[in-house]
């Protein structure tokens, strides 16, 4: 189960706590559950499910990831940086559907909201820059992997591709 099912449970069940406590005490004394419902409800909106669909990215559960993006009805309501990694995630599902067209307006919305750290912005470049080699747009992809090796990265596997992306772009670029 989810954490945003898991919320939403909450926020019922709290609400009825707190109906029960109106009834039979008053609203002074349930003022502080409707409130922790409000709060719970409003968590809902802001945070999402976006963590644990990104979670289950890592891991490589795809269906699981789509699923939990999917529980999201209203992205546009959700803080900066969770919308951020909803359209990251949203990109590299689309990404390994081989859906290049939704894959690159998702990772490139994902970049103009902001990712917290240098090793996603190297990801989503190294991958837009992939994205535009397959599409043999190869002086977008030349751009996009400079922005890719703009951000300092740690990560081997994103060194690796941004060297097998240089040496396929020389090829074709020579």
């Amino acid at each position: 189960m989810s954490l945003s099912k898991i919320r939403l449970i909450l926020v019922f069940l709290f609400l009825v706590i707190a109906i029960v406590f109106t009834i039979t005490d008053g609203f002074q004394s349930a003022w502080y559950v409707y409130l922790a419902s409000f709060i719970l409800l409003l968590t809902h909106f802001l945070f999402g499910s976006v963590w644990s669909a990104f979670s289950q990215l890592k891991k490589g559960k795809l269906n699981e990831a789509e699923d939990l993006l999917h529980i999201i009805k209203r992205p546009q309501w959700l803080l900066k940086t969770n919308r951020a990694y909803y359209y990251f995630t949203k990109g590299m599902i689309a990404l390994q559907r081989k859906q290049l067209d939704i894959a690159k307006l998702d990772l490139t919305e994902a970049t103009k909201l902001g990712l917290r750290t240098d090793n996603d912005y190297a990801l989503v470049h190294l991958n837009l820059a992939h994205i535009a080699y397959v599409q043999q747009d190869f002086t977008q992809a030349a751009q996009q992997l400079s922005k890719a090796k703009s951000f300092p990265s740690n990560d081997l596997m994103i060194k690796e591709n941004i060297d097998k992306m240089e040496k396929g772009l020389q090829h074709r670029l020579n």
